[in-house]
């Protein structure tokens, strides 16, 4: 330790060198205490409000007595041309998807898949759900919950719970409500109806192929 004596007080005294560790110590100190920001939109929202159970909807979704396996895959280069000429969406190749398959438990025959996603709704999140049968039709469609500042909005836009009048729609349609609901101002339904799109196309891009 270096330390010096002050001949006027017969006070030791720390000498310049050494007070440069202290002062630094009590700047990381201070930087420690401060507040970590956290994404964007948290807390902004209030809390998630659940409108149905995930697992209940997903149920809904695919047939009854059917043998139903839980599957993560990612999507495909080839997956993700497939989607683009035949379906007319962009899907991003590599995109990992979780979702379940059901097949007929006799003949191994794929009967239908769905998935639930959460996706990023204004400063908070919105909760959605899709099945689709083997031709890629909408069997059921559903808003699972939204942050408590979008309720309303969400509820006044497209709806909560199962939204039957998305059943038996095509991708195309849903591509046509999107974009109608859009251009009618209803931005609420548009970007709805645009993510479940996006995850029907997903679900029928990973189950092309597979024994029909």
């Amino acid at each position: 330790m270096n330390l010096r004596s002050n001949p006027r007080s017969n006070v030791i005294s720390w000498t310049s060198r050494n007070r440069r560790p202290l002062l630094v110590a009590a700047i990381m100190a201070g930087l420690m205490l401060m507040p970590v920001p956290g994404p964007a939109h948290e807390g902004h929202a209030g809390p998630m409000v659940d409108f149905m159970a995930a697992n209940d909807a997903l149920k809904a979704m695919l047939p009854d007595g059917a043998h139903v396996t839980r599957r993560k895959e990612a999507i495909k280069a080839a997956g993700a041309a497939w989607a683009q000429s035949s379906l007319g969406v962009a899907l991003d190749d590599g995109d990992i998807h979780t979702y379940l398959l059901a097949r007929d438990k006799g003949t191994d025959r794929v009967l239908g898949a769905a998935m639930d996603k959460e996706f990023e709704y204004g400063h908070g999140d919105v909760k959605l759900a899709v099945g689709v049968d083997p031709a890629g039709k909408v069997t059921k469609a559903a808003v699972l919950g939204a942050n408590e500042k979008y309720v309303d909005e969400i509820k006044k836009g497209i709806g909560s719970g199962f939204l039957t009048d998305l059943e038996g729609a095509t991708i195309q349609d849903l591509s046509a409500r999107s974009d109608a609901a859009y251009k009618a101002k209803n931005n609420a339904a548009g970007d709805v109806i645009g993510h479940i799109r996006d995850m029907a196309a997903a679900l029928a891009t990973l189950t092309h192929g597979l024994s029909a």
